[in-house]
């Protein structure tokens, strides 16, 4: 007997775009680590990521109806589900609400008043401050919408501690000065499709090369936060080494994007590796030094 799924299940899964619990699994777990510098309880880290992932997936179809006339102008966005009618803006509304609604009063009851508020703040201000102001209006739209990107760092170090402290910052920093480069290189890859819907990214304002600059500035200043996360989070000579290590494999490959040696494409795939390990170093970092004290 074959199990027989409702076509519009797997339309609802594309409209999500899952993609982003990637970002909220490599950022929020690792900053909930480091916050008490140990493990949370399982229960707790399931119900962040829970609550956390309705929220993000809640702005990512806000943004999706928001925009769905401007998707339908580009190439990389024309077969989304409200592009094509396979879902309806009013059934994507209910989905949004219900999933942002849901997300909130998880992370209220299970995990803490806190952690909810940011996140919500989270959601808010990616579909009413990037979505509907900034992204149409400003070529460095993605410099402040990246405050919505490096949420998950606040929310982990919350659920877990209960409060925002200075490494909480930190580490929302580190994610806030790498988003502009990363999604500046995918604004390069499909710069005729922004030209088309009209959104002012900075490869469409500025030169292939002026926009690698600012790509390199912005992969520095995120270098030069990693390494500061070290004593200011105190970890150990294990994560400065990764993070330097990190940083030059960063830098070298923005020198090889100005040199033309690798495509913008393969920069942003690189750049997500590159994130992912490092807070992999921060985990490992604190793991060992936990392992070393109960030697």
């Amino acid at each position: 007997m074959q199990l027989k799924v409702n076509p519009s299940v797997f339309q609802y899964i594309k409209l999500s775009k899952l993609r982003i619990v990637e970002l909220l699994l490599v950022t929020t777990v690792p900053s909930m680590i480091v916050s008490i510098y140990g493990m949370p309880p399982i229960d707790l880290i399931l119900f962040t990521l829970l609550g956390g992932s309705s929220l993000a997936v809640s702005a990512n179809v806000f943004n999706q109806i928001v925009e769905v006339d401007k998707d339908r102008l580009m190439a990389r966005t024309v077969n989304r589900p409200l592009v094509t009618g396979d879902i309806s803006i009013k059934h994507a509304t209910i989905y949004a609400s219900s999933l942002g609604f849901f997300g909130f009063i998880i992370l209220y009851n299970y995990v803490n008043l806190l952690t909810a508020g940011i996140a919500l703040m989270a959601n808010l201000f990616y579909v009413f401050v990037y979505t509907l102001f900034l992204k149409s209006r400003t070529d460095q739209n993605i410099v402040i919408g990246g405050a919505s990107v490096a949420a998950p760092t606040l929310i982990g170090w919350a659920a877990a501690n209960g409060s925002l402290e200075l490494g909480a910052w930190v580490l929302f920093g580190i994610v806030f000065m790498w988003s502009p480069a990363h999604f500046w290189a995918l604004s390069m890859l499909h710069k005729e499709d922004y030209q088309n819907a009209n959104f002012p990214m900075l490869p469409n304002t500025s030169s292939e090369k002026e926009t690698i600059r600012y790509i390199a500035i912005y992969s520095c200043s995120t270098l030069l936060m990693s390494l500061l996360a070290a004593p200011i989070l105190q970890l150990s000579l294990i994560y400065l080494f990764i993070a330097i290590l990190l940083g030059i494999y960063l830098m070298f490959n923005v020198l090889n994007l100005y040199q033309n040696k690798i495509s913008a494409g393969s920069f942003f795939s690189l750049s997500d590796t590159y994130l992912a390990l490092l807070f992999l170093g921060i985990v490992i970092d604190i793991l060992w030094t936990l392992r070393l004290v109960e030697i």
